[in-house]
């Protein structure tokens, strides 16, 4: 190999090269459907479908010399992610080709050539073309500005093909014209539109480009409009995105460097309104009770059209309880942490505490809940029939039964609980101070619901062996002796009931975020056997005081 080659390697802008012949190949194709509408035929549809082979093998290329650029180990991670944008790019650039094949094929099926004249099908490929056109220079020249521009053709295609679709509606109900014509025309407008998808999922791929994070356009624009209210800079050369915690609560998380030499860390939370607004809600509340024992809200960004609303909260340096229990070494400042982070909620829960009985509807709880569990080991929760004579109810009547038979249990007061009490939302910082994190489910309810997240929260950690399994056992043993001493000095007769519904709740909502089979099972199986204690106890004509749990069930 000459010494030339060895210091300039030609792959990375040949891969580019094939970018450019592609999106002109797309581009032309485009203008081509756009001018075969007016009068469509055989002969065109020759052309087109040949014309559109060739850009799949246009396509096929760039994908195969950005794979085979990616695979370098001695890549920069910069480069890497390029060429996995560019492969991207490549799909979605054919598909793109393909939605605009099938315009031209539905317009076959017109009684009469013309009849698209009066729908003025041109604003849409104006558009079309627009966003074509944007995304050579949004690549090569890394301008977020025309990334947006690009985004936005899709919001500008959506409004055409409403406005069409409400005449095209209209024309069908007045009996105007041939049903059959407005029908065909309903389905071009419709392809034009899913163009403007695969528009902005090209914008959004050049967001990953840029930013090395798979960022939706509306989460982008929450989190530029989000810096900026909280006084960062959300310029790309001062922005790192890293994401953190997304998947189980619907919610887009990341932790955000918004200033130079890493200055500025922030985290930013993206979803629904409701969801939030509630969170903002909540920090503000926890915020009163105990000054920075939360993260302070530094933006909120309401929901706009097409976005969510987003939260910029303050980044807490630190380890999290559960990070501490993973730690092999950190065995005694883990408990220690448990015990404090403990005493610390106890604290809240007697500054809150309101003499209303509380009822948390565990039971219910859990059958909303089973989500992916359905799917996953359908199985295990319809299972029932004989055993040795003894009838065995499904999961889900067992769930029912249980739930009218709460409802005769309730703690005796109500206190301000943290809602999702687990490991992993107790930060613990260098100088030993606790920060609560993830507020959104905090409401007043009953504590026996913290207690009963935190222990299926050590119970769940993936750690094995013995040993390993018998040290959890203890530290979850340490949080319900914590939750009898509160309920001794409270005068709480029944939080061992309610403790047993709280578990089994916590047991089977933890199995729908566990894809293997045996542990599913194990935590289905615990969750199956306090109900099925439960039940025995409440039918059996016995009081919740003398309930008692066997802490076997600690041992998973």
């Amino acid at each position: 190999m000459s010494r030339r080659a060895l210091r300039r390697d030609p792959a990375p802008q040949a891969a580019n090269y094939d970018l450019r012949l592609l999106l002109a190949e797309v581009s032309q194709f485009l203008d081509q459907v756009r001018a075969a509408l007016a009068d469509p035929g055989p002969e065109t549809a020759d052309d087109l479908r040949f014309k559109a082979a060739y850009i799949a093998t246009l396509s096929l290329v760039l994908r195969n010399h950005s794979f085979s650029l990616g695979a370098r180990e001695t890549l920069r991670e910069a480069a890497r992610r390029h060429s996995h944008g560019l492969a991207s790019l490549s799909i979605l650039l054919n598909r793109l080709t393909l939605l605009a094949h099938s315009v031209f094929r539905q317009a076959l099926h017109l009684s009469r050539a013309g009849f698209l004249n009066d729908y003025a099908l041109d604003e849409f490929f104006d558009e079309i073309d627009l966003g074509l056109a944007l995304i050579r220079p949004a690549l090569e020249q890394r301008r977020e500005k025309q990334v947006i521009r690009l985004c936005q053709v899709e919001e500008r295609l959506d409004a055409h093909y409403a406005d069409r679709f409400r005449r095209l509606s209209e024309e069908l109900g007045a009996g105007r014209s041939n049903p059959g014509d407005l029908v065909t025309t309903l389905m071009i407008v419709h392809y034009l539109e899913r163009i403007g998808d695969l528009i902005l999922e090209i914008g959004e791929e050049l967001i990953y480009i840029f930013f090395g994070e798979r960022l939706k356009y509306a989460h982008y624009q929450a989190l530029t409009d989000g810096l900026k209210t909280a006084g960062l800079d959300p310029a790309r050369k001062n922005m790192a995105f890293q994401s953190i915690w997304s998947g189980r609560s619907g919610c887009r998380v990341g932790v955000v460097g918004a200033g130079g030499g890493g200055a500025g860390k922030v985290v930013f939370k993206c979803g629904p309104a409701g969801k939030m607004e509630r969170e903002r809600d909540n920090l503000k509340t926890w915020s009163a009770l105990k000054p920075g024992l939360t993260p302070a809200v530094r933006a909120f960004v309401p929901a706009g059209a097409g976005r969510e609303a987003a939260l910029i909260l303050e980044y807490v340096n630190g380890r999290s309880l559960r990070d501490l229990f993973l730690d092999p070494g950190a065995l005694r400042e883990a408990e220690a942490a448990l015990a404090g982070a403990l005493e610390l909620l106890a604290g809240l829960w007697r500054t809150t505490r309101q003499e209303t009985p509380a009822r948390a509807a565990f039971a219910r709880q859990a059958e909303k809940r089973l989500g992916t569990a359905r799917a996953l080991f359908p199985d295990l929760l319809n299972f029932k029939g004989l055993w040795g004579g003894v009838e065995i109810m499904s999961l889900r009547e067992l769930l029912r039964e249980a739930a009218v038979l709460e409802q005769d249990l309730a703690a005796p007061f109500t206190v301000r609980i943290h809602g999702d009490f687990n490991l992993s939302n107790i930060m613990r910082e260098a100088g030993g101070a606790f920060r609560f994190l993830d507020l959104y489910r905090s409401r007043t309810s009953d504590y026996a619901q913290d207690v009963s997240v935190m222990i299926l929260s050590l119970l769940r950690l993936p750690k094995t062996g013995a040993a390993a399994r018998a040290r959890l056992a203890r530290a979850a043993g340490l949080v319900w002796d914590f939750a009898l001493a509160f309920a001794a000095e409270t005068q709480d007769q029944t939080i061992e009931a309610r403790l047993s519904f709280g578990l089994a709740r916590s047991y089977l909502t933890s199995a729908r975020f566990e894809a293997r089979r045996p542990i599913a099972a194990r935590f289905i199986g615990y969750s199956r056997r306090l109900l099925e204690t439960l039940l025995a106890h409440g039918q059996g004509g016995r009081s919740w005081p003398e309930f008692r749990l066997d802490r076997r069930v600690l041992y998973v």
